[in-house]
């Protein structure tokens, strides 16, 4: 097999390892994309922008509406929520989902 190949399935296989070790392999594909988005974004408290977010890597060729349904799945199970008193579009990552 080609060498990157081996590598690549090495990486993958970690990465389903840690998801599942993190508790995060329940998520989809596009809710796991946006966590990480949100991991790499977020300030020292924890409170990240959406509009910040948008233009992540990870996350920017989702449509609008994919981005705003995947963030609200993340809020409905207790990932993020919404950070009171910093205005529109302002978020947190909660350290320990419900």
């Amino acid at each position: 097999m080609n060498a990157k190949l081996q590598s690549f399935l090495q990486l993958k296989k970690l990465l389903v390892l840690m998801e599942a070790d993190l508790g995060i392999d329940n998520l989809e594909q596009n809710e796991r994309d946006l966590l990480a988005a949100i991991v790499d974004v977020q300030k020292d408290d924890g409170s990240f922008d959406s509009d910040a977010l948008k233009s992540h890597n990870l996350i920017s060729k989702q449509s609008n509406a994919t981005f705003f349904r995947t963030l609200r799945s993340l809020q409905d199970k207790g990932y993020v929520a919404k950070s009171s008193g910093r205005g529109r579009g302002s978020y947190v990552l909660i350290s320990e989902p419900t």
